[in-house]
């Protein structure tokens, strides 16, 4: 991405109604990170660092001119300071710092368990032609065109890396912004001070409930942020198909609009005969040129649905920008003739994958599959019965284990599989996926989960490279 040019600023004026300032210091460049200062840049020191008078004195040797603290100030007090009492007013200060107060740029957030990268995927490429252009910002990276990617590190960047790419947006015209919003986007504050002006509520299930404190905790998450933007007076798309999300909103204010594949809906879909139907209060059409499996329908009315409220394009003529829709990288994302990977690792996620995939299937349905280490436990058992209930055949194997021992996390997910007769378990992910592959009979299908685009695999604290697609690949090749 490019450097903005962004004018010098007065610390005072940055600060001015948001906090306190010790003294003023002109402002030519914020940072976050001290690996990434520069001698003479304002050093942003938010609530989550561990060790606060450490990472000022770091900043300090690197030449900071000033720093600004979210919540209390450093007792190292040696260059200029101002003082912000939580994120969102520093997300006020970014809007300063950046001149996007006045953005009249739609800016669309996305949340659920499962299917914000698919969702985004498809409104990017629906938006695009009906504006021209749109970036969208989550776990493939920031998306500017078809293959043009950059990779951000996290599903939803840093709020500086945000507020950047949202100032770029605009200083480029660009038609909308998209953004993943992930569980811990949202817990830290990652999104403070961005203009939402409509979000997309997909699924809900069980992820990172190490990291929140439980299910209730995560579930209160996502609803917090959707209430928000609905509060704002934003625009507001959810999934009738879970009670959780209807019970999270029923209270909401605003413009509230629903999707779903069996509930009463402002939006109904089903895939039939191959073709993907979608039916309004109003009128009725039927899609050919789309993925076709149900996961990808069912995130593909949530765009449509979002595209008549938000941008009063009806049914009919949503048909004919339909056309660009293309399978999003690493969702069920066709590697080679039978073989499939996905990004699914959740139990709902699995699910929904195998569900879709057993539609594509004649004969067998096998599937390769792992949990990550150091995550939450609980959901490795129940991702081990929908492997049982949904395939034939089944490679348990290695899905970055991180620090913990990879028989382990099998044996954890062996709990959830009660004939394990069809289980093959091998530890090593390329033996796994030759072996799978070298079982292929004609009418078979394979799917390898879990990974999906990610060109990694996180060992021991390394990520060495990795990719299913260029595996999976190799391994037909050799059969062949």
């Amino acid at each position: 991405m490019n450097e903005l040019n962004i004018q010098p600023k007065q610390l005072a004026g940055l600060v001015l109604h948001l906090g306190t300032c010790s003294s003023d210091a002109k402002v030519t460049r914020l940072c976050d990170d001290t690996r990434k200062l520069k001698a003479g840049d304002t050093f942003l020191c938010l609530p989550r660092v561990k060790d606060m008078d450490a990472i000022v004195q770091d900043a300090i040797e690197q030449q900071a001119n000033a720093i600004i603290f979210v919540g209390q100030p450093s007792k190292q007090e040696h260059l200029p300071w101002a003082c912000l009492p939580d994120m969102p007013s520093l997300g006020l200060l970014l809007r300063r710092w950046f001149e996007t107060e006045n953005t009249a740029l739609p800016c669309i957030g996305i949340t659920g368990t499962d299917g914000k990268t698919s969702t985004a995927w498809m409104l990017r490429e629906v938006l695009a032609q009906h504006l021209g252009s749109a970036w969208s910002v989550g776990t493939l990276g920031l998306m500017m065109n078809q293959g043009e990617a950059e990779d951000l590190g996290n599903t939803t960047p840093s709020l500086l890396i945000l507020h950047g790419i949202l100032a770029q947006a605009i200083a480029q015209n660009i038609g909308a912004l998209i953004l993943e919003v992930s569980s811990h986007g949202i817990a830290q504050a990652r999104i403070a001070g961005l203009p939402f002006t409509a979000v997309i509520w997909t699924t809900m299930g069980r992820d990172h409930l190490e990291a929140h404190g439980g299910y209730t905790a995560y579930l209160d998450c996502k609803a917090g942020f959707v209430r928000e933007v609905a509060q704002s007076g934003g625009l507001v798309i959810a999934n009738a198909e879970y009670v959780d999300i209807q019970q999270s909103l029923a209270q909401t204010p605003g413009h509230l609009f629903w999707y779903a594949h069996q509930q009463e809906a402002d939006m109904l879909w089903m895939v039939q005969n191959q073709q993907v139907i979608f039916t309004d209060n109003s009128e009725e059409i039927i899609l050919k040129q789309v993925p076709m499996v149900d996961f990808h329908a069912e995130n593909l009315a949530a765009v449509a649905l979002l595209m008549k409220e938000a941008f009063n394009v009806p049914l009919s003529q949503f048909s004919n920008m339909s056309n660009v829709v293309s399978t999003p990288i690493g969702r069920l994302e066709a590697v080679a003739e039978q073989i499939y990977i996905d990004y699914a690792h959740t139990a709902e996620g699995l699910l929904r994958c195998l569900q879709s995939a057993r539609q594509l299937t004649q004969g067998e349905l096998l599937l390769v599959f792992g949990c990550g280490g150091d995550r939450d436990k609980g959901k490795r058992p129940e991702m081990g019965a929908v492997a049982a209930q949904c395939a034939d055949k089944i490679w348990l194997t290695s899905d970055n284990p991180r620090d913990e021992q990879q028989h382990h996390i099998a044996r954890d997910v062996l709990q959830g599989i009660p004939a394990q007769e069809k289980v093959y378990v091998i530890e090593d992910r390329k033996l796994a996926i030759q072996q799978a592959v070298s079982a292929l009979l004609p009418g078979d299908v394979l799917v390898i989960a879990g990974k999906g685009h990610e060109s990694y695999m996180d060992i021991a604290g390394e990520r060495l490279p990795w990719s299913d697609k260029s595996v999976a690949q190799q391994a037909l090749a050799g059969v062949q």
